[in-house]
Order: C-alpha cells, then sequence, then structure tokens
C-alpha cells in the first residue's frame, strides 16, 4: 500500500492539471519566439546575409518554412499528453500517439510547400508529388482519427473494480519512467544533430539525418516497449480475449507507425495510414464483440485497460 502511494504522489508531481497548464502556456510562449526566430533566419538567408548549407537551404526557402518550428514544439507538448492519459485510458493515450503522427505530417507539408517552384512546369516532379503524397496522407489520417476517438466516445462504460487500481498504479510508474526517457531522448537527439550540423559545416559528412526523424524514431521503440509491457501485464488483469487482442493490435499499429519513420515519400504515408487505420479497425471490431461479451464475473475493468 506504501508503495501505491508513493508512485501516486510521484506521478501527480509530473501529471496534474495545474504542471499541465503551465507547461501548455510555456509551449505557447516558446513556439512563438522560435516562430519568430526562424522567419528572422529566413529573411536574413533571403537577403543573403547568411548562407546555409544546401540540405538546410529547405528550412529557410521562404517565410512559409518558419512555421515548421511551432510545430515542433507543439508536437513535444503532444508527446507529454500521451504520457499524461496513458494511466488513464490505453485507447486515448494511442489516440494521442496518432495525432502525433498526424501533426508530423502536417509540419511536413509546410516544409513541402515552402520548397514547391510553381514556374516548374512538370507537374509530376518529386517536390509535387511528396507534397500530394503528405496532403492525401493527412487528410486519410485525419478522418481515421476522427473514427478512433467516434468509436472511443461510443464504447461502453464500465466501471473501476478494486482489482483494477492496482493496473493503473503499473501504468503510472511506467509514465513515471518514460518521463528521464523522453528528457534523455530530446537531449540526445537534438545534441546529436546539432554535432552532425557542425560537422556537416566542416565537410567532414555530406548528409545529415532528416529532421523528420530525429527524436520520433526513438522515441517510438520506447513506445513499443512500453505498449508491450501494458499488454503483458493486462493479462494479469483480465481474461477476455477481445480486450488481449485490442492491445496486441495496438502494439502492432505502434511497431507499423515506427517502421515508418524508417521510410519517406510515398511509402511513409502508406504505412501510417496502415498503422492508423489498423488500429481503427481493432477497436471498431472490439466494440462489437463488447456488445455481445455479456460475462460480469471477469477480472477487468476495460475502459481503464
Amino acid at each position: 500500500m506504501e508503495s501505491k502511494q508513493f508512485i501516486d504522489i510521484f506521478f501527480k508531481k509530473f501529471f496534474n492539471e495545474e504542471l499541465k497548464q503551465k507547461i501548455e502556456l510555456a509551449t505557447l510562449y516558446v513556439a512563438t519566439l522560435g516562430f519568430f526566430i526562424h522567419l528572422g533566419a529566413v529573411f536574413l538567408n533571403m537577403t543573403e546575409v547568411i548562407q546555409v548549407h544546401p540540405q538546410l537551404a529547405p528550412f529557410l526557402a521562404n517565410p512559409i518554412s518558419a512555421i515548421y518550428t511551432p510545430f515542433s514544439f507543439i508536437l513535444f507538448y503532444e508527446v507529454y499528453l500521451l504520457i499524461y492519459y496513458l494511466p488513464r485510458s490505453f485507447s486515448v493515450s494511442i489516440a494521442k500517439q496518432y495525432e502525433i503522427v498526424s501533426l508530423i505530417v502536417i509540419r511536413r507539408i509546410f516544409k513541402d510547400i515552402s520548397n514547391i517552384d510553381i514556374k516548374d512546369v512538370n507537374i509530376l516532379s518529386t517536390q509535387n508529388l511528396e507534397l500530394a503524397y503528405d496532403i492525401t496522407g493527412f487528410l486519410i489520417l485525419f478522418f481515421l482519427i476522427f473514427l478512433f476517438r467516434y468509436l472511443l466516445v461510443k464504447r461502453k462504460n464500465h466501471t473501476i473494480t478494486p482489482n483494477i487500481e492496482g493496473f493503473i498504479v503499473y501504468k503510472k510508474l511506467l509514465c513515471i519512467l518514460l518521463v528521464p526517457v523522453f528528457i534523455f531522448l530530446s537531449i540526445y537527439s537534438f545534441s546529436t544533430w546539432i554535432i552532425e550540423l557542425n560537422q556537416l559545416s566542416l565537410g567532414n559528412i555530406s548528409v545529415i539525418t532528416d529532421f523528420n526523424k530525429i527524436f520520433y524514431n526513438e522515441f517510438f521503440i520506447a513506445l513499443i516497449i512500453v505498449d508491450v509491457l501494458i499488454l503483458i501485464a493486462s493479462f494479469r488483469y483480465t481474461d477476455r480475449y477481445s480486450l488481449i487482442i485490442r492491445n496486441t493490435g495496438f502494439v502492432i499499429t505502434t511497431v507499423l507507425i515506427r517502421i515508418a519513420f524508417s521510410t519517406s515519400g510515398l511509402a511513409n504515408i502508406v504505412l501510417l495510414v496502415t498503422g492508423v487505420g489498423f488500429g481503427v479497425i481493432v477497436l471498431y471490431l472490439y466494440s462489437l464483440y463488447d456488445k455481445i461479451d455479456k460475462g460480469e464475473s471477469t477480472k477487468e475493468s476495460y475502459s481503464y485497460l
């Protein structure tokens, strides 16, 4: 009992409504500041006051590309929300994961738009196709996220049993462990990219890591591990086949999204849409199964699993 209370108290230090509002406000300020700094760098580049490596040119091509920076900070806040909602509902945290993916695609769209050459008569140029893929992919993702959220709202409500409280505490412990992982990956990813920029300027390397893949490659690996740990722990608290399959499906969807970050272009969009679409189908089938599953003697309260 003491360990549960300790975990609960420690969890509330990092995940409470007051802190969430402070982080949200700080994100707003930092995102706004970052936007103006990026905008200033764009104008300095356009007026040839500064010169950048060709690989960095797309980020300073025109004022539209400056929108890329505030979205990057908003994405970090969304990652915090994903961890924040994990103990309350595994399904809601998966929904936040899908929203993060869609925001990454939106951020990429702004970079794609800034790279378009309107004078290029070739409609099917690589840059135009990448923009078309991203816009189409985002619309499909947005619709799939709507369906996922709709299914969450319409799902059957269940009461929390005393037995399930231990599982909630277990997920809170995972969230606490995710905090230092999140901080470490943020610092490590950004510092590694800065080092690559320095090596690029010195001519020691010719290619740097795509900024869209920084941090999220490693973070989604951490999410896969967390999802698997939740899946394994759920065997202790439920004997329902449908719930076990649902949690397994959520692990698969996270794996597909992680694989998507290792690809680019059309393959990236197809894998993202497939991953989110798979999650929607799993949740829909689970909701159908839930309607015919009338057993009340089982151990779980599956609104919190």
